[in-house]
């Protein structure tokens, strides 16, 4: 095991945007990283973060590193509707990889990405930070332990700002909440309620705000059905004011089982900053208040020059499955991402439609 753990790895970020920045960034810090390369089509970002990184290489061209064979593992963090064609590519290569949620926005797509990772003995894993922040996966562990007697039945929220829901869809305009957001939730439902498969969902949105071409909702609430009768409903929202304090999310979740109840309240009210200076937003950072739900930034926050908080653990948690070739417990792999994306698809459409969806 301590030459598995000594050995020394290449990565390639492919998309030098906020969060591919994050994870470049955490990388750089890695001991195991032997080679970096991080890749973007504007060439000022790439070069940009290549400094912040210690010189990493520069690349244009996804093709140029995922095909580099120094390169063991890829990392994914494009704008929502350019993960298909870097996936595809890396998939073909058998390399290891970590794309941001969501999987991809079309469920053919995720199969035929799957398929191809199965006939090359990729590993693909998708990136849900939040089972990496201790209440989620401390949860987790709870209800592996049988102290709720198993889950009959759920709730979960999760809301962000009407600045972010923007943000969001000026880069990918066919997303939706469901697919973008709340797919963390779906995703930590799942996960939860593991060994159990959705039978049915009965959702409804509503669509004042973002009155876009493509009618993207403000907010959609779901109602599903397990094959062992078991309920759970989920919530999403992007309606909250774009100086709302908790400037990027909050989230609320609840289990209930025959023998216990779980309850996490995430709405970060715990640590609030008020000052007379503008207190920039971690997600949104031109969207300015005066105070501010401190920790309501899912990837975690910088303190003391360093990054910290669940995309910094879930990057280490990649990197560990990459030169081990053991799969970290905590990682969501690609046929949970399907998963979860065919049941956000569920949702919209059952909203769309107005009726129960079979699944």
């Amino acid at each position: 095991m301590a030459g598995q753990r000594d050995k020394a790895v290449g990565i390639a970020v492919v998309g030098c945007g906020r969060i591919g920045s994050l994870r470049a960034q955490c990388l750089s810090r890695n001991t195991a990283v032997k080679y970096l390369a991080v890749c973007d089509l504007i060439e000022e970002k790439a070069r940009a973060l290549a400094a912040k990184c210690g010189d990493a290489e520069v690349a244009l061209d996804y093709r140029k590193v995922i095909e580099d064979p120094r390169v063991d593992a890829v990392i994914i963090s494009t704008g929502e509707d350019e993960h298909y064609e870097p996936l595809l590519a890396a998939a073909r290569l058998g390399k290891t990889i970590l794309v941001e949620k969501p999987f991809v926005l079309r469920l053919n797509e995720a199969a035929k990405v799957l398929e191809v990772a199965g006939k090359n003995s990729a590993k693909i894993f998708i990136g849900y930070t939040q089972r990496f922040r201790r209440r989620f996966l401390t949860a987790k562990e709870q209800v592996e332990s049988g102290f709720l007697g198993g889950i009959d039945s759920a709730f979960g929220k999760i809301y962000v700002t009407q600045a972010v829901g923007e943000a969001v869809i000026s880069r990918a305009p066919e997303t939706t909440p469901s697919i973008n957001t709340l797919t963390y939730q779906v995703d930590m439902m799942l996960w939860y309620f593991e060994g159990k498969k959705v039978q049915s969902v009965y959702a409804q949105s509503v669509s004042r705000i973002f009155r876009n071409p493509q009618k993207t909702p403000d907010a959609t609430w779901a109602i599903l059905k397990f094959d062992d009768e078991s309920i759970c409903t989920l919530g999403v929202s992007w309606q909250l004011p774009k100086r709302y304090p908790a400037y990027v999310c909050t989230m609320e979740l609840e289990l209930f089982g025959p023998n216990g109840t779980l309850s996490i309240d995430d709405s970060h009210r715990e640590y609030i900053l008020a000052s007379e200076s503008p207190i920039p937003a971690s997600y949104t950072p031109d969207v300015l208040m005066n105070t501010a739900f401190i920790g309501s930034a899912m990837p975690g926050d910088w303190a003391l020059g360093h990054y910290w908080g669940p995309l910094k653990e879930e990057t280490d948690a990649f990197m560990e499955t990459v030169i081990s070739g053991v799969v970290h417990p905590a990682l969501a792999t690609g046929d949970h991402g399907y998963r979860v994306l065919e049941l956000t698809l569920a949702i919209d459409r059952a909203a769309r439609e107005g009726k129960v969806v079979t699944l």
